[in-house]
């Protein structure tokens, strides 16, 4: 269903294309940010279910739910479910969609429909006494494919990354000593180990054997950073061909943005010739009826690349590092490992548009290993509406960014906490095989200002430091004021 609201959106995101800004100053307003509340494809959103905190929700003494679904692949919807309830739940190969859900305070019978978008499902208790729900399209026997439990609090409890504090050797046969512990990863710029345990428990033990071993030794769990909301097809408007291109400096030097997300589609020709090969990190690619979120972020920093010079072309360039690989979460050993990789390649310029509410002391130390070395990081300041550290962007090396709509008032959905450092309009549209797409949230943002810092600084040789200034300056924060 598509509400007046959404309609609104596509005006509003299509009005910002429309009208000629000139470069030299970049507009306050570059991409102004469709309305919060965009209608949902099971249920409108009311203002009590807009304060649920983003994702899926159980109370066990009440058996009731609540959720806050942006546009989720139904396979995280129901992993989540499982990892919430204890159900066991099987899906029927093949379904393939994106959930999209804003309710509180629901018993099953209503929450169920919302929570799966209309497919079918049986939801029966088992000889042992569990609850068993199956999703299927015409039969409940076609549920063949067991969803596996996530909780959602970010942690991978059967994997550790072990590093040095001091930066001395870390003795590998003693790593390999560890019950259950297999090494699946290094990091050799950071001085990291990843290694993963057959059981949460031996990872647990391991971690606290080390810590009772060693003062020197910095040990925590791998975390996963889900993948951003996705974006909703529209119809009725259409992107401005793009006016920038892509050129070649007489010395063959470029300055060169990394960004670390998923992989990029192929983009539109215009689009395209910004882009140099992705970096698999991590080799594959989520299937995907619609363009990924790397490629939403790739044409919205070749949009930050245009609005932020009044030069015509640039040798800028974009490089992106693929750290999804084709699963539906990144995990912060893998960002890690992209943003070392785009440091030792020459990206001076990194974008991170994601992150999760998991603080990660080793991704935070990455982070000023690179900036110390002069980059500049640019990182979301996260989609929940709250005040909550999100991480990478809460980290002092991080330019936080954060979404703000036509006004310059932060957007009801951004993150707004004494981390973030500016805010910059959080919608775009993109356009793949025909359809277009509306992009939004802090994502855009981040994006959006990495462009932007791309082509104020193009010349390689140039410091970052007063590119970070004149962001700030360009955009200032305006926050609501308080009773």
């Amino acid at each position: 269903m598509r509400s007046r609201l959404l309609l609104l959106t596509c005006l509003w995101v299509g009005s910002a294309f429309l009208g000629h800004t000139d470069p030299a100053t970049p507009p306050a307003n570059p991409l102004p940010a469709p309305p919060s509340n965009t209608a949902s494809n099971t249920a409108p959103i009311s203002s009590a279910a807009s304060a649920v905190r983003k994702g899926l929700q159980w109370n066990a003494a009440t058996d009731r739910y609540a959720a806050s679904i942006p546009g989720w692949p139904i396979q995280r919807v129901l992993a989540r479910l499982s990892g919430q309830t204890g159900w066991r739940v099987w899906i029927e190969d093949g379904i393939e969609t994106q959930i999209r859900a804003q309710f509180r305070n629901l018993p099953a019978r209503e929450a169920l429909p919302r929570i799966l978008g209309g497919l079918n499902y049986s939801l029966t208790t088992s000889t042992n006494g569990r609850r068993e729900l199956k999703v299927f399209a015409t039969q409940a026997r076609s549920s063949t494919r067991e969803i596996v439990a996530d909780e959602g609090d970010g942690v991978i409890p059967n994997e550790l990354i072990i590093r040095s504090k001091s930066g001395s050797p870390i003795d590998l046969k003693r790593l390999a000593g560890l019950e259950g512990a297999r090494l699946v990863g290094t990091n050799g710029v950071a001085g990291a180990y990843q290694v993963r345990f057959d059981s949460e428990k031996q990872a647990a033990d391991a971690k606290q054997k080390l810590a009772n071993e060693s003062e020197d030794l910095a040990v925590e769990n791998n975390q996963r950073l889900d993948s951003p909301d996705a974006p909703v097809a529209v119809s009725g408007i259409t992107a401005p061909p793009l006016r920038l291109t892509a050129t070649v400096r007489p010395d063959g030097n470029r300055r060169v943005i990394a960004l670390i997300d998923s992989a990029p589609q192929p983009l539109a020709p215009a689009f395209q010739s910004f882009l140099l090969p992705t970096v698999d990190i991590v080799p594959g690619a989520p299937a995907s009826s619609g363009p990924s979120h790397g490629t939403s972020m790739a044409e919205a920093m070749v949009r930050g690349l245009s609005a932020g010079s009044t030069e015509t072309s640039t040798s800028t360039r974009i490089q992106p590092y693929n750290v999804y690989g084709a699963s539906e979460s990144a995990s912060t050993w893998d960002v890690a490992r992209g943003i070392t990789q785009a440091a030792q390649d020459g990206s001076t310029i990194i974008n991170l548009s994601l992150g999760s509410a998991q603080d990660s002391p080793y991704l935070r130390d990455v982070i000023q290993q690179v900036t110390g070395q002069g980059a500049l990081v640019i990182a979301a300041a996260g989609n929940n509406g709250t005040a909550d550290p999100f991480y990478p962007a809460a980290y002092d090396a991080t330019l936080a960014l954060t979404a703000t709509g036509r006004s310059g008032q932060l957007t009801p959905y951004a993150n707004r906490g004494g981390f973030v450092d500016l805010g910059v309009p959080g919608s775009t549209v993109v356009q793949m095989d025909g359809q277009s797409w509306v992009v939004q949230g802090t994502s855009v943002s981040a994006a959006y200002a990495s462009g932007m810092a791309g082509s104020l600084a193009q010349n390689p040789q140039t410091s970052l430091a007063p590119v970070r200034s004149k962001l700030i300056e360009t955009f200032p924060i305006q926050r609501a004021k308080g009773p």
